[in-house]
């Protein structure tokens, strides 16, 4: 059942499925993590500025 008690099995589970839909239909996925929000000094940003 869900949730199995395992915390690690079912984080893995769902991150499992998730990846499944996300290969499934990739043009579905919502982009918007700004994974590197951060940067080194004197490094350009990746993302442009927020409106």
């Amino acid at each position: 059942g869900w949730p199995s008690g395992d915390d690690a099995a079912d984080a893995a589970a769902m991150n499992a499925w998730i990846e499944t839909e996300i290969r499934r239909l990739p043009a579905q996925y919502l982009w918007v993590h700004r994974r590197f929000k951060t940067r080194p000094p004197g490094e350009l940003p990746l993302y442009g500025r927020r409106r």
